[in-house]
């Protein structure tokens, strides 16, 4: 999710950043130092304010136990201000600060993953901003969402399936034209997802500017499209906008779904009045309405270390998990950690399950075994209503998960055929 920017080559340092020693960069007896990005100003902050803190309450909260193999965890954090300050904000954390490894919690994480590959530093990022954690020899670039999607052509049709138990018939959808998890994601769940649940394509724009509230041509394109379904992974105020917009013009919508709103910034706003059942939000983590323990260990550090209170953003949750898959990295790549072994500390231990510190419905796959490949099963999904002023998890807290569809070619290459499933998942021909 980012704003097209034009990014110079960056030379790597001459002398490699990933050479190990018994002393491996950023490590000493008694510390490691890790990097941390993300936007905390800037047209991505909506979402991802305060992603800093949570993660350096996860930290915190292990340094509260002694730290890991005897070493308390640093946290460098840089805020690259939704910009191309993503590349130089990682660069200082390599060449000045001597970070072990780098956290990239960022939409704008796609301009810097090179550089760090370059001098051969592990990247922990997002995995929402882009397809190349899935590209042979990125093994060092790691996901926070294991296998799965933005890869241009594929995604899942969980979102249609629970379009259709809304009544939707007609699907529409509306990306940011620089955010390949954006424009790819609504480019397919209009040309794909649809179809696989039997619903109509319907209006497509996957061109909008980056957190641009400027939609009445959107708007009205979606009306005379005849569109009842709507699909916004944008940032929290495009999607509002529309959804605002669509009420005013009187647009009869069976199911607005949100990829973002989901925190307590929502709540505090006028706008919560004015939503209805039928906008629905989604996370890919566990609403903390459940009350499940992990979520309330999760809540707890967030308000002890971190003073967050209330409803977490999405920044909190991605933020929280990129640095527990740190925590994990590091207790499991020995009492000397390499930059190597860190790598296969979340890629070997456990066959390369990590459980997303408890806030997913089930662990991720990192393995080195399944990399580059999309599972059919994509990860669950769960969604949220706001009724009476709070967030009410949709069909009783259960999460929805449909299936892995797209071109056929496509699937057929990126399809983890170490999985049980052989079933064919692509969408049918039209």
């Amino acid at each position: 999710m980012v704003a097209t920017l034009a990014v110079a080559t960056v030379g790597v340092l001459a002398t490699s950043a990933g050479a190990q020693s018994d002393t491996a960069p950023g490590v000493t007896s008694k510390a490691v130092k890790i990097g941390f990005l993300s936007s905390e100003t800037g047209v991505a902050a909506p979402n991802f304010v305060g992603a800093d803190k949570a993660c350096k309450a996860r930290i915190a909260a292990e340094n509260a136990k002694g730290g890991v193999n005897g070493r308390k965890i640093e946290v460098e954090a840089v805020d690259d201000k939704s910009s191309a300050a993503n590349l130089t904000g990682a660069q200082d954390l390599v060449q000045n600060r001597d970070v072990f490894v780098v956290v990239n919690d960022s939409p704008f994480a796609f301009l810097t993953w090179r550089y760090l590959k370059g001098a051969n530093v592990p990247m922990i990022g997002g995995g929402f901003d882009g397809s190349y954690y899935y590209d042979a020899g990125n093994e060092n670039i790691i996901s926070s969402l294991g296998d799965g999607t933005p890869i241009p052509g594929i995604t899942s049709d969980t979102v249609t399936k629970l379009m259709k138990k809304f009544g939707v018939k007609k699907v529409a959808a509306i990306g940011y034209g620089a955010s390949p998890s954006s424009s790819e994601t609504a480019k397919a769940t209009v040309n794909y997802a649809a179809k696989a649940q039997g619903l109509e394509p319907g209006y497509l724009n996957n061109t909008l500017d980056f957190g641009s509230t400027d939609i009445g041509p959107i708007v009205l394109g979606i009306k005379n499209s005849g569109s009842d379904g709507v699909y916004l992974p944008l940032d929290s105020n495009t999607n509002f906008a529309i959804v605002q917009q669509l009420q005013q013009n009187g647009v009869d919508i069976k199911a607005n779904v949100l990829a973002t709103g989901y925190s307590q910034d929502l709540l505090d706003q006028p706008i919560a009045k004015s939503i209805t059942p039928n906008d629905i939000l989604q996370s890919s983590y566990k609403p903390i309405e459940l009350g499940d323990p992990r979520v309330k260990t999760f809540t707890n550090n967030l308000k002890k270390y971190a003073g967050i209170t209330g409803i977490p953003n999405y920044g909190a949750f991605t933020g929280y998990i990129t640095c527990d898959m740190v925590v994990t990295g590091l207790k499991n790549a020995g009492k000397n950690p390499t930059r190597q072994s860190f790598v296969d500390g979340l890629r070997k231990s456990n066959g390369g399950k990590y459980d997303s510190a408890g806030l997913t419905c089930k662990p991720i796959d990192l393995s080195y075994e399944h990399f580059g490949k999309i599972s059919d099963t994509p990860p669950c999904i769960y969604y949220i209503q706001v009724k009476n002023g709070k967030f009410v998890p949709y069909n009783n807290g259960k999460p929805i998960q449909g299936k892995t569809v797209g071109d056929p070619d496509l699937i057929a290459k990126y399809r983890d055929t170490g999985t049980a499933s052989t079933t064919t998942t692509a969408a049918p021909s039209s």
